[in-house]
Order: C-alpha cells, then sequence, then structure tokens
C-alpha cells in the first residue's frame, strides 16, 4: 500500500535552533544581568531589582512558547489586533451599510475588500464564468466546481492510478501553468447539513410512492435526515496579471482582454483536471460563486444562485481573540501546523470527513516555488544543516532525533526535486463553523479530536481569525505569506 511521509516541520532557526528574535531578546536580558549585578556591587539594590525583573522578563520572552508559538512570534499578531480594534476595523457592515451600496461590486471584510467582478464569458458565447479581480494585488481569481468517486472503497489500484494522476496535475500547475501566470492554488472542500436531503428527494423520483419498498427506504432516509451532510469541493486558481502582461497587451490591455487570457488558461486547467479522473462541474458563474460566498458566511442560507453583489456578509466582527461572528454563524479556524510524523495510507484525513458531523471547510492552499528558487533553497537548508551540525560538534552538544529526521528530510526534497518534483509552499486550514458559541465549541473539540488521531497538530490562530476565515472558509486561495526575494 502507498505511504505518505511528510517532513518534519522545521525546528533550526537562524541560529542553533533560535531565531534572531528570540537571540536578541536573549542577548538583551543577558545584558540586563549584567547591568543588575554592577548595580549591586555599588550598592544600588533598587536599581539592580528593577534591571533584575527586566532580564527575567526579557529572557522569557526569549525562550517561553505559548499555544504552540514563541512569544516573538506573538508580539506582531497581538499588536496588530490591538490597532485593528483601536481604529474600529474589527467590525464590518455591508449590505446596505457597505462603503458603496448601489455599487455592483462584490462586498466583502478584511483582506479580501479588494476583490471585484471582471465581465467573462466563455467560448460558448453564453456562460457566465466568475472571475474575482484583485487590482490592488493585481490577481485574478476563478473557481472549478469539482466532484469525485469514493477513494476508501476503491481498489488499491486505483487508488495509486488516481494519486498518480493527481500528482500529474499537480506537476501540471506548478510548471507549465506556474510559468503562464498561476501563482496559488487551493483545494476547499466543506461539509454542510443536507437540509434538503437530497436523498429522499432522490428516492420521491425514482421509486414508485405507492409501494412498500419506498415506505421502508423513505423511513430510513428520513431518520437520516439530521446527520446528513453534503460535501463540495472547489479548485481554485489565482492568476497573476502581471505575469501575462505581454498576452494581455496583444489581446488589446483591457479588462476584457485580461479575462480571454485567463479564461484561455482556465480552459486548460478543466481540461487536466478531467484528465485525472476527477469530475469538474465547471467554473462557477458570478451568481454560483457569490452563492458559495455567501453560504459561507450565512449558514442559514441555501440558495443556489445570488445576485454578485450579494455575496458578502451583512455583518461580521471578531469575537474575543479566538472566533469570528459572521451573520448567523460562529467561526474558528485552526491551522494545521505539523502534518503526520509517521507514514500515512493515501486515505489518512478520511476521519476529517466522516467522524465528524459539524459544518467544516477543510482548506489546502499552495503555491509552487519557482524551479531556481527551490534549488536555491534546498541547497541553503543543506548548507545550514552542515554549518550547525559542525557548531554542535566542536560546542559537544546534543543531537536530537528530531533533527536527525529534519536533515533526512531536506535530503529526501533534494531528490525529489532533481527527479522533477514541484516545490510547493502550502497551508493547511481547517474552518469549523456553528450556530452558537457553545455549539462551535463543542464541534471544534471534535475536529480537533479527529486531527490529533489522524497524526497532525492544530493551533487555534488566535487574534487572526477574521483574517483565517477568509483564508480557510473562502474559495478565494489565500492565507501564505508572500515570498520575500530569495527565500522560499
Amino acid at each position: 500500500m502507498t505511504q505518505f511521509q511528510f517532513p518534519p516541520r522545521s525546528t533550526r532557526g537562524s541560529m542553533l535552533g533560535f531565531s534572531w528574535g528570540q537571540i536578541g531578546t536573549a542577548v538583551a536580558g543577558v545584558i540586563c544581568l549584567v547591568i543588575a549585578a554592577n548595580l549591586l556591587a555599588v550598592g544600588r539594590q533598587g536599581a539592580a531589582a528593577g534591571m533584575l525583573a527586566a532580564a527575567v522578563l526579557l529572557l522569557t520572552v526569549a525562550l517561553l512558547r505559548i499555544r504552540g508559538r514563541r512569544v516573538t512570534e506573538w508580539t506582531p499578531i497581538v499588536v496588530g489586533a490591538l490597532v485593528q480594534r483601536a481604529a474600529g476595523q474589527d467590525r464590518y457592515r455591508g449590505a446596505v451599510w457597505a462603503a458603496n451600496p448601489g455599487t455592483a461590486h462584490l462586498h466583502l471584510p478584511g483582506p479580501a475588500a479588494g476583490y471585484q467582478w471582471l465581465p467573462a464569458v466563455a467560448a460558448d458565447g453564453l456562460t457566465e464564468v466568475g472571475l474575482l479581480h484583485h487590482r490592488r494585488e493585481g490577481t485574478v481569481t476563478a473557481t472549478l466546481s469539482c466532484a469525485g468517486s469514493n477513494l476508501v472503497l476503491a481498489d488499491t489500484t486505483v487508488q495509486q492510478q488516481r494519486l498518480a494522476s493527481w500528482a500529474d496535475v499537480l506537476n501540471l500547475l506548478g510548471t507549465e501553468y506556474a510559468d503562464s501566470g498561476l501563482v496559488r492554488w487551493a483545494v476547499t472542500a466543506r461539509a454542510v447539513p443536507d437540509v434538503a436531503n437530497r436523498a429522499q428527494r432522490y428516492l420521491g423520483q425514482a421509486v414508485d410512492t405507492g409501494t412498500r419498498a419506498y415506505r421502508s427506504l423513505a423511513e430510513l432516509t428520513a431518520a437520516a435526515g439530521p446527520g446528513t451532510q453534503r460535501h463540495d469541493v472547489f479548485l481554485t486558481t489565482v492568476f497573476d496579471v502581471r505575469k501575462l502582461s505581454g498576452e494581455v497587451a496583444d489581446a488589446g490591455g483591457t479588462d476584457a482582454a485580461i479575462a480571454a487570457v485567463v479564461l484561455d488558461k482556465l480552459t486548460g486547467v478543466q481540461a487536466a483536471v478531467r484528465e485525472a479522473g476527477i469530475d469538474a462541474g465547471g467554473w462557477l458563474t458570478p451568481r454560483e460563486y457569490a452563492a458559495v460566498l455567501r453560504g459561507q458566511f450565512d449558514p442559514e442560507d441555501v440558495e443556489a444562485q445570488v445576485a454578485p453583489r450579494a455575496g458578502g456578509p451583512v455583518a461580521a466582527e471578531t469575537v474575543g481573540w479566538s472566533a469570528y461572528r459572521h451573520d448567523s454563524g460562529f467561526s474558528q479556524t485552526l491551522w494545521v501546523y505539523e502534518m503526520p510524523r509517521q507514514a500515512v495510507p493515501m486515505t489518512w484525513m478520511t476521519p476529517l470527513f466522516t467522524r465528524t458531523v459539524g459544518r467544516r471547510a477543510v482548506t489546502v492552499v499552495a503555491e509552487p516555488v519557482p524551479a531556481q528558487l527551490a534549488q536555491l533553497a534546498t541547497r541553503r537548508d543543506k548548507v545550514a544543516r552542515a554549518g550547525d551540525e559542525v557548531t554542535k560538534r566542536r560546542m559537544r552538544l546534543v543531537r536530537t532525533a528530531r533533527e536527525d529526521e529534519e536533515a533526512r528530510a531536506v535530503e529526501q526534497v533534494d531528490r525529489e526535486q532533481a527527479a522533477g518534483h514541484v516545490r510547493y509552499r502550502y497551508a493547511v486550514l481547517v474552518t469549523v463553523t456553528a450556530d452558537s458559541p457553545e455549539r462551535l465549541r463543542h464541534d471544534v473539540r471534535a475536529v480537533r479530536r479527529v486531527l490529533g488521531r489522524c497524526g497532525c497538530q492544530a493551533v487555534v490562530l488566535y487574534g487572526e481569525q477574521d483574517q483565517a476565515f477568509a483564508a480557510g472558509a473562502l474559495p478565494l486561495a489565500r492565507g501564505l505569506k508572500p515570498m520575500r526575494g530569495w527565500f522560499a
């Protein structure tokens, strides 16, 4: 049976496992200790006590971890959240309270506020395609509705074939389409209560309602109604308009030209997905795209299509540090910061979809790293690992088994890149939504238990729930920090 082996999350840091922020804070703490000793030697006990307290505080900040993160990593998050609340930006009012309620633009809160609809019509001249143009970021986003058959019940050979086909799609997205302007993609799998009970409706159409068999099956489907869920899968792609500037200029340089160039790329992406054996239902129209966004903000809204400008929430706000309230729902987003350390089968995430009954969205957002930058990053990692090993040997420091695993992971990534595989930066986010804070806490505990049994370690994105909701619940392929220069 084919198994996955995920590399452990790197703990190397800038030097001997510590970041530069930790090192600077610790050095400042040591300096305060020295000053305190000198003050104590000259008899200034009050000042010495103050410097000692400062030293203890700085060393604690440098070494302490809170909820999976260093204190130095929490500092910008806490400061940003406090500034946001002081400026009144932790609350959003849409619909008639939006800045321009009479316009046809899409109104979304927070980091998604810059999206506008870009008119686009497919090659048949009739079907509209929902393209979201973020003019400030210079990107165009589209979402493909997908569906697939059950992988768990398939034969091992079929599972391996589908896995290989999906790997081909990933390589295609990371090479040919990355060179053609694709900067990110995301797969969002959401599970929502099937309030319409599709099984019961199908039964009424397929079976004679006057038979005893129908009555028996109707009782079963009616009893299963409260626990029935509908699973939707979306593949979201994001194209950089600047990388398409040449083609756009040749097509006329207008918004219509941008739409035409992107639609041409989307046709190829959809064909590649279908060749991988995945049933692609087509790119969402503006009304369907808006309905998906609206349904995430308002769980009680089950419309299949809404007006494109009505896709945002009526109201949304951050509740405390760990929850996000939006229309009729409360959400909390978890970041899976550690993948399973042991080998897992192809269906290792199945319990997340089958053993929980709450409303949830699981998003994997990925960004292909250019080949030259990937090679440079791998070479830098290998040199840094070798340098750490020499330093620890000279200082006679202990080398842990985790550090050995991280070193082997670097070698594995190097071999995979040499074999032609694409290197990706990625993040896994799980957003849980409920109709009350109490229900939300219950559902989040259930999801965290399932993630733990799958071998994952997750942390709540405290202080970032509004941004986390946009990345984890909405099919917009957000949530990754931009690559800086030559650092992947």
